[in-house]
């Protein structure tokens, strides 16, 4: 699979995850508090794959700008 797909799905993962963070009531709803842990344990090991091929710096900018695109669409 393509690195950038990885880094993709990986950015869409801790969006969902930070989309349902708000929705969790911190973390006092069951479900998207599960969704949150979820998502985010999967958006990390997606970026630990993605950094053993890219450079720290290149994976980090990719990654907080599309987040920033997603959160705020």
């Amino acid at each position: 699979m393509p690195v950038y797909l990885i880094l993709a799905l990986a950015v869409l993962a801790e969006t969902i995850g930070t989309t349902a963070l708000q929705a969790s009531q911190q973390f006092s709803r069951l479900g998207p508090s599960v969704v949150v842990v979820i998502a985010y344990a999967v958006s990390f090991y997606l970026l630990s794959i993605t950094l053993r091929s890219m450079p720290v710096g290149v994976v980090y900018a990719l990654w907080s700008g599309l987040g920033i695109i997603l959160i705020a669409t």
